[in-house]
Parts: structure tokens; C-alpha cells; sequence
């Protein structure tokens, strides 16, 4: 009887960490997105440097010792939380990190609390969904307010998303940019985030948040909450149906393109050129952008994730700047400059007009 030889034996020397990272990341998403839903951020801010204990947690939400030691856990390897004080697991306490404490609480300018409900129902069965789904079936974020405006739910997960982006962008733009302008127009701006702080880093500057009928009161309380009502108001309007947009110099999209089709794009901005009423005015685009193909480095994981959601969500996607440069380009503008920080994902990317336009737009200035 011959003996079975033993299965050879092999060496993988592969890494599989990252696989398991990213495998395990929804799982720390949905810790991030609960603390917030439940305000747990806002409770754990309230105990000042002392911080939160796993009982404090597990009582304040309802949850067993056991879960409540596992989110906290995450949010600690996601540099969430810290500890501020060490021990046994009943002695351990977390508090904030620093980078957390500006971006997570709901009581600072530029908290990305409001952001985390888009994320709620965002789920792998979805998005395959949708990556098999009609491009042309209805867009369920955007057409849930009255008359088909934006709800105020999606407003202020806008404005989670963008207002530290537009908080870091906006003095860098004035002082590259926008210092000789006078009145800039945020089209689509939803709550106006961008068109706010620009106006706050530039004295001359007016300002007009250029939106649906239905989304102007959600922007007007915006811009009482940051005592800007003297330089900043609303204009009712369609971006994709009025003839012109609004007059002004100056013409942004913050968190626009990404959502609409390359068509449907070179029309926005072939009509925020054909508005320009002289030469020297602008456009700001705002978006995160994703790696060239020269850079040969892949494009940073929030752009990436972005890009993935707009396949669940919308019907656009993320674009690098050389494609930005390329369409604005197509339709007039040129020195295309690109503005960045390594405080966001974010970049805006900036247009000039070149020659004269025979069309004026048409709208209103400050009276």
C-alpha cells in the first residue's frame, strides 16, 4: 500500500491587510454615521477633556457593554477618539481628537454632521442596483421637496459636505482669484455655503445664491445665521431652463457638475459664459477631483468614494481637472487654474471669460 504524499507546501508572501481594510471600512462608516445620528458626538463633547466611559455610552444609547465597547473601539482606530484617560476596560475614557472636534461638532462652522445622513441607506444591494438601473430613472434625492425642489434633509447634508471645503477654499480663491470681482452667483448653491464665504474674504464682493423657488427659504436662513443679509440674497430661478443666469461676474458651482451628465454639464457652463457680460469674469467649480492619469498615483479615497456614490445617488460622476480644463475650455473660457489645500479633498477649479459677449444676462444687482 503506497502512502498518500503530503500536500506541498506553499509560501504566499501577499499582503492582505488592505483587502481586510477596506472590507471592514462600511463597518466603521456605520459606527461614524450612528454616533452622529444618535448625537453621541455632541454628548461626548459635553463632558469636556474627562471624556466618555464604555458605561457612559452603553447607558446614554441604550446599548449593551459589549457593542458599546466595540464602536468605540472603531471610532479610536478611526482617529475619531482618543483616550484621555488609560487603564482596565471599565476605566478606559474617550474624548474627541483634535481634527474631530472642529469637524464633528454640530455647533462649528463647517461640521460635516449634516452629511452623514446621506449615507443612512447607502448599502452594496443599492448600489448594484443602480449600476444596473436606467440612467434616466428618477432622481430620489433631488425631487422630494415641495414642487420638486431639493428636501431640506439633502440641503443640509450639502452643506455638511461642502462648508468646510468653501471655509478653507474661499480666502485662497480672493486672494488668487476673485479680489477685483464684485458679485458672485452661486448657481445651484443650495444653502449658499460657498457664495458665504467668499463674501465674507472679499469686501467688495455681493453676493446672490441663484436656486428653485422651493430651496431660497432654506438659503435665506442660512444667510440670516451668518448676519449676511446685507450682502448676500436669494434669486428664484432654474438653472437649467432660464434663458441666462442672473447678472453677475462672477459664477460658481459648489458640489454642481458632479451630479449631471457631461451634456448636460457643457450646457451649465456654456450658459455661465454666455451670462458673463465682459471679459475678465469668471466661473469657480468646485468638486473633488480625482488623480490624473500622469500622476501615476491612484486618486484619494474620498474623491473615489464620491465618485462611487454618485452611482447610487445621481447621475454624474467625478471628474479629474484636465476634464474640467477640457469642457470649460470647449466653451470659451481660458487660464484654467486649479486651487487646492491639503486641509480638503476639495479643489476649485477657476475659468476666466476671454473676449466680449453680445448677450447680457439677464437678472438683478443689489438695489
Amino acid at each position: 500500500m503506497n502512502a498518500s504524499k503530503p500536500p506541498s507546501s506553499t509560501t504566499n508572501t501577499s499582503n492582505a491587510n488592505p483587502i481586510f481594510d477596506l472590507l471592514m471600512s462600511p463597518l466603521h462608516q456605520s459606527t461614524l454615521i450612528i454616533f452622529g445620528r444618535l448625537g453621541l458626538f455632541e454628548h461626548i463633547l459635553s463632558k469636556g477633556s474627562a471624556g466618555v466611559s464604555i458605561q457612559d455610552i452603553a447607558t446614554q444609547a441604550k446599548w449593551s457593554i459589549r457593542a458599546a465597547s466595540a464602536m468605540l473601539i472603531s471610532l479610536e482606530t478611526s482617529d475619531i477618539l482618543c483616550l484621555s484617560s488609560s487603564g482596565t476596560t471599565e476605566e478606559r475614557r474617550y474624548k474627541l481628537t483634535p481634527n474631530a472636534e472642529q469637524l464633528l461638532n454640530p455647533n462649528i462652522p463647517g461640521n460635516i454632521i449634516p452629511f452623514l445622513e446621506l449615507f443612512w441607506n447607502c448599502t452594496p444591494q443599492q448600489l448594484l442596483e443602480k449600476a444596473s438601473a436606467d440612467r434616466e430613472q428618477e432622481n430620489f434625492m433631488l425631487e422630494t421637496g415641495d414642487g420638486g425642489a431639493p428636501s431640506k434633509l439633502f440641503i443640509d447634508a450639502m452643506q455638511g459636505q461642502s462648508s468646510h471645503a468653501a471655509i478653507v477654499l474661499a480666502p485662497l480663491l480672493d486672494a488668487q482669484h476673485l479680489s477685483k470681482l464684485t458679485h458672485f452667483v452661486d448657481v445651484g448653491g443650495g444653502s449658499g455655503t460657498l457664495c458665504l464665504e467668499i463674501c465674507k474674504h472679499s469686501p467688495n464682493m455681493m453676493g446672490s445664491i441663484y436656486e428653485l423657488q422651493g430651496v431660497c427659504p432654506m438659503a435665506e436662513s442660512y444667510i440670516l445665521n451668518e448676519q449676511m443679509t446685507d450682502r448676500v440674497k436669494t434669486i428664484a430661478g432654474n438653472m437649467f431652463e432660464d434663458e441666462f443666469y442672473p447678472a453677475a461676474d462672477c459664477y460658481g458651482f459648489g458640489n454642481v457638475l458632479h451630479d449631471w451628465s457631461d451634456d448636460t454639464n457643457y450646457a451649465l457652463l456654456s450658459k455661465a459664459f454666455a451670462s458673463l457680460p465682459r471679459t475678465g469674469g469668471k466661473v469657480v467649480i468646485m468638486e473633488m477631483l480625482l488623480a490624473e492619469d500622469s500622476d501615476g498615483a491612484p486618486s484619494g479615497k474620498a474623491a473615489a468614494g464620491l465618485n462611487i456614490l454618485m452611482v447610487v445617488n445621481e447621475d454624474g460622476r467625478q471628474y479629474k481637472a484636465s476634464e474640467l480644463e477640457y469642457m470649460l475650455k470647449e466653451v470659451g473660457f481660458h487660464e484654467v487654474d486649479v486651487v487646492s489645500s491639503p486641509l480638503t479633498p476639495y479643489s476649485a477649479v477657476v475659468a476666466t471669460k476671454a473676449g466680449s459677449s453680445e448677450k447680457l444676462s439677464s437678472g438683478l444687482y443689489f438695489t
